[in-house]
Order: structure tokens, then sequence, then C-alpha cells
């Protein structure tokens, strides 16, 4: 990677859960007193079970101003939001239930429709919210994502078309490696474009892969995480012990 990434490892998953909580919640204080409004997108897997319960507790629960607070999805499943498989299902279960963001300004994508119109729907969502220039992409204050064992990342995997996009903000994914094989996500022209990206990977179950994408000697750039490089931003990650113990 051209931006080495500051790496943070914890003692273990509780710690890094509140670490990340503070973290998130001290940026989102300084970018609503900063701009009025933040906003940033969440990504499935472990993400919510890690960070949801600590910020949906006090401290944080009752001192953030939740209000600035606009919520959207690096990616989603397509699969009905009352699926245990829905990333905003599951941020529901584990995070909005316990804090008070306004319900119209959780952007949940409608997986109603069919993919393509799914995915073209949410990239319209991104234009309304942002409103960005022509020729211009949306600017996330806060991207927070995951790296799978293949490592990947939102739902960009290794050698599939989406990685490569580089014009559509948001495409449908009909073929994912994993299940639910059908699933939106954000692309890398996005995802790159946040001012701040923090990655977060907890257990001894992320140790291998995090050995290879964290490893700048390794030529390996068909691992999607290995291409995230913020422009103009910040690269993190937020790491276990367990979870660096190959690193």
């Amino acid at each position: 990677m051209d931006c080495l990434p500051k790496v943070t490892i914890f003692a273990n998953r509780d710690h890094l859960a509140a670490a990340l909580s503070a973290h998130v919640a001290r940026l989102a204080a300084m970018t609503v007193a900063s701009q009025g409004r933040f906003c940033v997108a969440l990504s499935g897997g472990s993400l919510m079970d890690i960070i949801g319960p600590s910020l949906g507790s006090n401290p944080l629960r009752d001192t953030v101003n939740w209000s600035g607070w606009h919520v959207f999805w690096a990616d989603e499943r397509w699969v009905p939001w009352s699926s245990p498989e829905s990333n905003y299902g599951h941020a529901q279960r584990q995070f909005f239930n316990r804090v008070s963001i306004p319900g119209e300004q959780i952007h949940a994508a409608d997986v109603s429709h069919r993919p393509s119109k799914t995915a073209q729907a949410y990239e319209s969502t991104l234009a309304t919210v942002f409103q960005p220039g022509a020729g211009q992409v949306p600017r996330f204050d806060l991207m927070l994502l995951g790296v799978g064992e293949d490592g990947h990342t939102a739902s960009l995997f290794p050698g599939y078309p989406a990685l490569n996009e580089n014009r559509r903000w948001v495409v449908p994914v009909v073929d994912a490696p994993k299940p639910p094989p059908v699933r939106i996500t954000m692309t890398l022209p996005v995802i790159n474009n946040a001012r701040h990206v923090v990655f977060v990977a907890a257990g001894q179950g992320k140790a291998n892969i995090l050995s290879k994408v964290l490893n700048d000697n390794l030529q390996q750039p068909e691992l999607p995480a290995r291409r995230v490089n913020p422009s103009s931003g910040e690269l993190q990650w937020f790491v276990d012990r367990a979870a660096a113990a190959e690193c």
C-alpha cells in the first residue's frame, strides 16, 4: 500500500470494543460540531457485535449527540430486514434499539427490489444526501470495515468485477463466494474517498489474513482489503491481540 495504515493492538475484544467506541464517539462529536452532521458507513459481520453494545451503553449512549448521525451500509445482503443475515437488521438489534438516531437518518437499502435496482436506488440515496458535484464522489466521514478470511471487505471479493468498478458507487454482487450469495456493495471509489477508514478485526480466525494484508513486503494486490487506501483521508486498524498474532 502507498500509505501504511496505523495499527493499534488491544489486549482483547472487550478493550478493542471500548477503544473503538470511544474513537467513533470523539470523531462524531468533532464532525457534528464542525459540519452539523456525521455520515458513517457500517459493515456486517462481527462489527455490530463489537461496537453496538458499547456505543449503546452509558456513558456514551447518553452523551453522544445522535441527532447529527446519518448511517449507511458499506454493503448489504439481499435478504429481508427480518433475516438474521441482514446487516441492517443486525444493527437494529445491536445498536439502533439502544440509541436515538432519527429514523429518517438511518439509510437502509431497500431489498424488496431486484439486486440491480436495489443498488441503483441506494446510489440515488447517496446522491440525495451528499449532493456531490458533477464528477464527484460522496465523501463519508467514517467507513467502518471488517476483513474476511479471504481478504474481502464490504462485499468486494477477490477476483470479482465489483472490485474493479470505477464509475458506479454501489453495485450488485450476485454470486458471492460465501452465503448469502446476493448482495450490494459500495465500491472502492467511495470507500477510498472517506475522510476516515477504520478496519476492525478480532479473534484468532483473522490472524492469517491480517498477516497478509498488513505485511507490505507481500505483493498480493488481489486482496481487496489491501486496495483500501484513502486518497485524502486516514486509514487505521483496530485489532485485538489474537487477530494480530501472526503480524
